[in-house]
């Protein structure tokens, strides 16, 4: 999906954080897309804690 991003004191480096509020309809998806509801092979645990993504400035 896409989204504004702004940098703050608020959040450490390395760390981006998504919010309520991108909608499908305006942003090519929503945070949720870039998450799975599979879980791993040990323990059954869930997949949708970490995520990699890519952070571009649009000039």
């Amino acid at each position: 999906f896409d989204a504004k991003a702004q940098i703050t004191e608020d959040v450490g480096p390395g760390i981006v954080v998504a919010t309520l509020g991108y909608w499908r309809q305006r942003n090519n998806g929503t945070v949720n897309c870039v998450s799975s509801a599979e879980f791993v092979d040990m323990g059954h645990a869930p997949t949708f804690t970490d995520n990699l993504v890519q952070v571009e400035a649009i000039r």
